[in-house]
């Protein structure tokens, strides 16, 4: 969907959003109703059918106020935040549907329990005969739906817009990273600030945001009415920073009374942008492979010092390489000594550097979420052989499918020349790298000129392209994605309850996995946790299943191309490129490793 191509959570599916609307609309005012019709038709209730005026009188004075005052905050609160999806290109029907159901849920799990326990109460107390029971059923009914109706209002009127402000004004909610442009690895702070925010006595503000999966750090905020007189700061630290692009929000600002009865949306457009740069490891060429061409792959680093070549030998000249000085001769002869090879160094090459993010529509793309360690490591290789090539002296142009900056659900090709002190030029273009399934390889190879060579950083799940390109020469860097996802996870509910046995589940039932009062005890986000590594598990399992049947085929095509092929292997400080075969100036296979 646009807003999930746009790095905004994706909305949730139309089957829950679209009857829960419903639910929270209607529920809490029909409930009494579809309660009392069934019980006046089971039990005697002749008695009861007096009080029917006063009956009337509570519904019109207390039910349909409440049930004007939802629906009309209801709309309020929704039109700002609909506005601001449509700004940005992604107010589809789920996401439309998603936000109503939002702001339409009013009551918590606590506060339905008291209205479902009132209404059994009252049919209890009609099947008995028990006025006492009866009573304080009604009691409980009635202050249950004086609260509803004050928080609504709380929430309607006293605070219905919460700007991201950027100090424009002096009063709402602003959100942001601290820093906001970091590397991958380092530490980032969120920062809210509630300036003079509306919060009556009574109330909590709550702050929450499921945040990106792979942040693995959930937001949650609260302040009391401290906020409404001056300036409250809450600050958290993001528990991972991992590479990539993220777009944080809107989050969920709600108002939750002390008794935990209800807990009601307002309108918000709060969002945040991180900005999560990847790390330039070095590379390490280990057995670059032997070819039977006059001049090695660009990959091979030069051999400018050939042990077989004859060399000469002149005095030190103020300016000279002083790696090139032979110090048991300068010793001999009592001045510094260079050595110069006869044989001809390797020119300067142009190289087109290409990171392959290519994933087919449907499954894989779909599951590409599970395979963001594999682009992880492919974006490190990718930066990581390109400073190497540049500090040999080549001209290196990297290239990579990205989001448009105008438009999110477009993929673009954005090129960069990559030149010494503009690595932080590359850096912003691998974060914003993702997998994609417009550009497959062939309409990138096109722009290798017959001037120039190719460098391909791939995990290829399909069959590479078939036919030879226009340039001197193209090597692959290739990852095995089956080695990449590592061994099988284990089964996704052993990870939700932390292992195996019916004592665990017990466990993860009854006791709480954190500490006491922590939110993330609530059963709802531990649901919500639960369906997050459900989402993950079934992902890899779905690339895992294909790389297992391409295992080995992806090779074998490689070399019936005649390219030569390294494969990239990550270790924790560096990136090794390990020689697998060398190219073939006649396209047959090539055996055998460098001495």
């Amino acid at each position: 969907m646009a807003g999930q191509a746009a790095g905004f959570a994706p909305p949730r599916p139309l089957w829950l959003t679209a009857p829960g609307c419903l639910f929270q609309v209607c529920g809490i005012f029909l409930l009494p109703f579809l309660v009392a019709v069934p019980a006046a038709l089971l039990f005697e209730v002749s008695q009861v059918l007096e009080t029917l005026p006063a009956l009337l009188a509570f519904s019109a004075i207390v039910l349909l106020p409440v049930s004007v005052l939802h629906v009309l905050g209801l709309l309020l609160k929704t039109r700002k935040e609909l506005r601001f999806w449509r700004e940005q290109g992604a107010l589809s029907l789920s996401r439309r549907i998603d936000v109503i159901h939002r702001h339409a849920g009013v009551v918590t799990p606590r506060g339905w329990v008291l209205l479902f326990g009132g209404s059994g109460m009252t049919v209890f107390a009609l099947g008995w005969k028990w006025a006492e029971l009866g009573i304080l059923a009604v009691l409980a009914l009635l202050m249950f739906y004086l609260l509803v109706g004050w928080t609504l209002f709380v929430a309607t009127f006293l605070a219905r817009t919460f700007e991201t402000g950027l100090g424009r004004n002096d009063r709402g909610i602003t959100r942001q990273m601290m820093p906001a442009v970091v590397l991958s690895g380092e530490a980032v702070e969120e920062v809210v600030r509630f300036r003079r925010v509306p919060v009556p006595w009574g109330y909590t503000l709550i702050v929450d945001d499921p945040n990106p999966v792979r942040l693995r750090t959930e937001s949650r905020y609260a302040v009391g009415v401290t906020a409404t007189s001056g300036e409250v700061e809450a600050r958290g630290r993001l528990r991972a920073t991992p590479r990539g692009m993220f777009h944080l929000g809107p989050a969920r600002i709600s108002y939750q009374d002390i008794l935990g009865l209800t807990l009601v949306s307002v309108a918000s457009v709060a969002t945040a942008e991180l900005k999560v740069l990847p790390r330039i490891l070095p590379v390490v060429v280990v057995d670059p492979p032997r070819s039977p061409m006059q001049t090695p792959d660009v990959v091979a680093r030069p051999h400018r010092f050939a042990t077989e070549d004859h060399f000469r030998f002149r005095e030190y000249l103020p300016g000279d390489d002083t790696r090139r000085i032979h110090w048991r001769l300068s010793m001999r002869a009592g001045r510094l000594q260079v050595r110069l090879p006869e044989a001809k160094e390797t020119s300067t090459e142009q190289i087109l550097l290409v990171l392959d993010s290519f994933l087919p529509k449907g499954k894989l793309l779909d599951a590409a979420h599970g395979g963001d360690e594999i682009l992880d490591s492919l974006v490190l290789a990718w930066l990581g052989i390109a400073r190497e090539l540049v500090e040999r002296g080549n001209r290196v142009t990297l290239v990579a499918a990205t989001t448009a900056a105008s438009d999110p659900d477009q993929i673009v090709l954005e090129t960069t020349d990559a030149r010494s002190g503009t690595s932080s030029r590359w850096q912003d273009l691998g974060a914003r790298a993702r997998w994609q399934s417009r550009y497959d390889l062939m309409d990138i190879l096109e722009e290798i000129g017959p001037d120039s060579h190719g460098v391909v950083v791939t995990a290829r799940f399909t069959a590479p392209p078939p036919g030879q390109t226009a340039g001197k020469s193209l090597t692959w860097l290739m990852m095995d994605p089956a080695q990449a996802l590592g061994p099988p996870d284990p089964y996704w509910l052993r990870q939700v309850i932390g292992g195996t046995g019916f004592l665990t589940m017990l466990r993860w039932i009854f006791l709480l996995p954190h500490p006491v009062g922590s939110e993330d005890n609530h059963l709802w986000f531990r649901l919500r946790d639960a369906w997050r590594i459900h989402r993950r598990w079934q992902a890899r399992a779905v690339l895992r299943a294909v790389a297992r049947q391409r295992a080995g085929r992806t090779l074998k095509e490689l070399e019936a191309r005649g390219d030569a092929v390294y494969r990239i292997e990550r270790g924790p400080t560096s990136i090794k490129l390990v020689g697998l075969r060398g190219a073939d100036a006649k396209g047959g296979p090539v055996t055998g490793r460098a001495a």
